[in-house]
């Protein structure tokens, strides 16, 4: 493992402990804040265990959701 991949590996253990501690929040939550964090859709729904897919609807639906209330 380089340099590159370790340090990848070690930003989403810190970012995934972070999220640890708003543990059962609803899964849009957590989805937005991995969004946030820098994982993309695959990696995210490898983690939440459900499909990329699901969560590209999930954030589409949040961006709407924050452009409507402004």
């Amino acid at each position: 493992m380089d340099n590159k991949e370790t340090n990848t590996l070690l930003k989403e253990i810190i970012a995934l402990l972070s999220i640890q501690v708003k543990r059962g929040a609803p899964k849009i939550n957590l989805i937005k804040e991995m969004n946030e964090a820098g994982f993309q859709p695959k990696r995210i729904a490898e983690i939440i265990g459900t499909t990329a897919n699901t969560v590209r609807v999930a954030l589409s639906r949040a961006q709407k959701t924050k452009k409507s209330k402004k």
